[in-house]
C-alpha cells in the first residue's frame, strides 16, 4: 500500500508523443476547409516557439530571470526617455493580461530592477521605468541573451538562415497586421 502511494505522488514527465497523435487528432477534428499541411506547420511553429523560450529560460536562469521578465526590462530600456510607460501599455505590447503584467512588475520591483511612479498629472495613473540596478542587470545579461539567440541557428547553413529569415519576417508581418500591433 505504501509503495502505491509513493508512485501515485511521484511526478514523472509525460512521454514524448511526437507529431503523429496530433496529426491523427487534426484529421478527425479539423474542418474540411482547413489546410492540414499548413495546420501541421503551424503546430510545429508553436512547438518551436515553446522550445526556444525554454532554451532562453535555461540560459537566463543563472541571472535569476526568465525571458518574459527580461523582455519587459528590454521594453523599458528601449522606451526610456521617449515615452512614459504604463502597465496597461506593457500588457498590450506583450499580449498578456494586465494582472500578469502587475505580477511581473511586483516581482521585478521586489528585486529593485524597476521603479513605479504615480503620474504628476493623474495620481491614479502609474508609470514604470527601469531602475539603475535594472540597467546593470540588462547590461550584464545581454551578451548571454544574444549568444543564446545566435545558438538557436547553429545547425543551419548560411543559405538556410537567409531563407528562414525571409519566411519569419513575412509570417511576423502578417501576424502583426492581424493583431494590429507589433514590436
Amino acid at each position: 500500500m505504501k509503495e502505491k502511494n509513493i508512485r501515485e505522488h511521484t511526478t514523472e514527465p509525460l512521454p514524448k508523443l511526437g507529431p503523429g497523435p496530433y496529426v491523427e487528432l487534426m484529421q478527425k477534428t479539423a474542418t474540411k476547409s482547413t489546410d492540414q499541411k499548413s495546420a501541421y506547420i503551424g503546430l510545429l511553429s508553436l512547438w518551436l516557439g515553446d522550445n526556444i523560450l525554454d532554451v532562453m529560460d535555461l540560459n537566463l536562469a543563472q541571472y535569476d530571470i526568465t525571458e518574459s521578465k527580461f523582455d519587459l526590462l528590454l521594453l523599458l530600456t528601449l522606451h526610456e526617455g521617449h515615452t512614459q510607460v504604463t502597465p496597461s501599455a506593457l500588457a498590450e505590447r506583450l499580449g498578456i493580461r494586465r494582472a500578469s503584467v502587475t505580477a511581473m512588475l511586483d516581482w521585478l520591483e521586489k528585486r529593485s530592477w524597476i521603479i513605479r511612479e504615480s503620474s504628476a498629472r493623474d495620481r491614479r495613473s502609474v508609470h514604470v521605468r527601469i531602475s539603475p540596478e535594472g540597467k546593470v542587470l540588462v547590461e550584464k545579461v545581454l551578451p548571454s541573451f544574444w549568444s543564446t539567440c545566435a545558438s538557436i541557428m547553429d545547425d543551419l547553413e548560411p543559405e538556410e538562415r537567409s531563407v528562414l529569415e525571409k519566411v519569419i519576417l513575412k509570417l511576423n508581418t502578417n501576424i502583426e497586421k492581424r493583431l494590429g500591433m507589433g514590436r
